[in-house]
């Protein structure tokens, strides 16, 4: 059997041979009693009132021999929500490596002379997700690698820049947000989307000011500054505590609708929601810390929008920036349930394959990739993150990769990036006080009517369990179908 641990993989092989007949009835009874057991509970989780009506699909195989301890519509499709970034954290680990970093390289078309570079600075984005995120960086520290690049200049020995900086953001293209994303995802916070270039999560901080209650909103201003936004604001000032607003709108769609309550009577009320054009808001704040370093550009920072790209071989490389490894990513992308990572890893395996870090690139890799590797009959996959929903996924999809990932090269490295029940990440309050907890090894998905887990289960007789929940179309609370899952969960964790 395979006996998973938290920094690696340890496979036993069976080495006792049952040798008297009551032993072996013994244990013949008891497998029965368990599969009785959990038919049962399957049967009460299905027929359950509150989830009457769902799309259900689970599955749940020992790792050691590949029986089946449950399943109901294993190979039903549905949307799935976040667990789909299992797909994409586990391909990029395999096509990238744990310890690669997305490169950002600087170009120029001139000469240093006297302290003055006479000529342009480009700046080639690869993708780095991880430049200024505050997953990787404190509050205020997030200007820390920027500062960092000015600094690297004057090492160079340039202090003034006599011409301008121009931003390539177009190796992950412009395409926008995936098929299937909703405006009301796609504008808040959590709907991010990456480019070539990014930074602080590509989010950005509305100003709100309120007023009585039933009294409009105001916008005050945005930070970064964002200079091609077209906010139209329906948010109302109301008597509650809490953020009750949603940003709506699309990637490199310069129009967002600002709808629901805030807080009455603030004088300035931070709401996050996402870029509109990634480069122009690299562009803003590189400006802005240019200034704060007194470090002199005469024609400006400037968002080229991949229109009049350089060939960056006829151009003088001056130094490179690498981000944070993929193994950093895609922990804290399964951990904390990162959309724009999720993203921009799919769409990083794209340009370091083909040069083009698309959306519909990344796709294709995804095709090809997992084509060769599980059985992909109907599995549709639409973005790296599980937002989209058009996406269709079974248990047996996850099941199937989770089988394979315990043979990867990867194994260890892709377990670690899970969260662990009752003990952190997205999980953090799962079977808490059950025997779940920290025997469950998974990622969640949660969306509007969607609720979902994937992974790995350590039970306590020492089997090591495949396994995904995934319910699909319920009126009830997510809090409610959350508990009726925890006890199937529970279960296996006692096998």
């Amino acid at each position: 059997m395979i006996k998973y641990q938290r920094q690696g993989f340890i496979i036993f092989a069976p080495m006792v041979r049952l040798q008297r007949y009551s032993l072996l009835l013994f244990f013949f009874s008891s497998a029965i009693f368990v599969a009785q057991t959990m038919d049962s509970l399957v049967h009460s989780f299905v027929n359950t009132r509150a989830l009457s009506g769902a799309k259900i699909s689970l599955l749940a195989i020992d790792l050691s021999n590949a029986d089946t301890l449950c399943a109901y519509n294993p190979n039903m499709t549905t949307a799935t929500a976040s667990t789909t970034k299992l797909f994409s954290t586990s391909m990029a680990l395999e096509v990238l490596g744990p310890n690669y970093r997305f490169e950002t390289g600087f170009y120029t078309d001139g000469q240093i002379d006297h302290g003055v570079l006479k000529g342009d600075l480009w700046i080639k984005g690869g993708g780095d997700v991880s430049f200024g995120s505050k997953y990787f960086n404190g509050e205020g520290k997030e200007f820390d690698a920027m500062d960092a690049w000015i600094d690297t200049l004057r090492q160079l020995g340039i202090s003034k820049i006599d011409g301008n900086i121009y931003l390539d953001a177009s190796s992950f293209g412009y395409e926008g947000t995936p098929s299937g994303w909703s405006a009301w995802d796609a504008g808040n916070y959590f709907g991010a989307f990456p480019a070539g270039l990014n930074f602080y999560d590509n989010i950005v901080k509305y100003y709100f000011e309120t007023g009585k209650p039933g009294s409009k909103a105001r916008l005050i201003t945005t930070s970064p500054y964002q200079p091609h936004l077209q906010l139209t604001t329906k948010i109302i000032s109301s008597n509650i505590k809490g953020d009750q607003s949603n940003l709506q709108g699309r990637a490199y769609d310069e129009h967002r609708i600002a709808t629901g309550k805030l807080p009455a009577y603030k004088s300035s009320y931070v709401v996050k929601g996402t870029v509109v054009y990634p480069e122009f808001n690299f562009a803003e704040v590189l400006k802005s810390r240019l200034i704060l370093d007194s470090f002199k550009v005469s024609g400006g920072v400037k968002a080229c929008g991949g229109l009049n790209v350089p060939d960056y071989d006829c151009l003088f490389r001056l130094f490179s920036y690498h981000g944070r490894s993929v193994q950093e990513i895609a922990g804290w992308t399964n951990r904390k349930s990162v959309n724009l990572f999720a993203e921009g890893l799919l769409n990083g395996v794209g340009y370091h394959l083909t040069g083009s870090g698309t959306n519909a690139q990344g796709l294709k890799i995804y095709k090809q990739f997992f084509g060769t590797r599980i059985d992909t009959t109907s599995l549709r996959l639409f973005d790296g993150s599980g937002l989209s929903r058009n996406n269709r996924i079974s248990a047996s999809h996850f099941c199937d990769l989770l089988n394979y990932m315990t043979t990867s090269p990867m194994r260890n490295e892709f377990f670690e990036t899970l969260p662990v029940a009752g003990k952190n990440g997205t999980i953090s309050d799962l079977c808490k006080g059950s025997s779940g907890e920290g025997r469950v090894f998974a990622k969640s998905g949660t969306m509007t009517g969607i609720k979902s887990y994937a992974g790995y289960i350590q039970t306590v007789n020492g089997k090591t369990l495949a396994f995904a929940l995934i319910v699909n179309g319920f009126s009830c609370s997510q809090a409610t179908v959350k508990q009726h899952m925890e006890v199937l969960l529970n279960a296996l964790s006692r096998q």
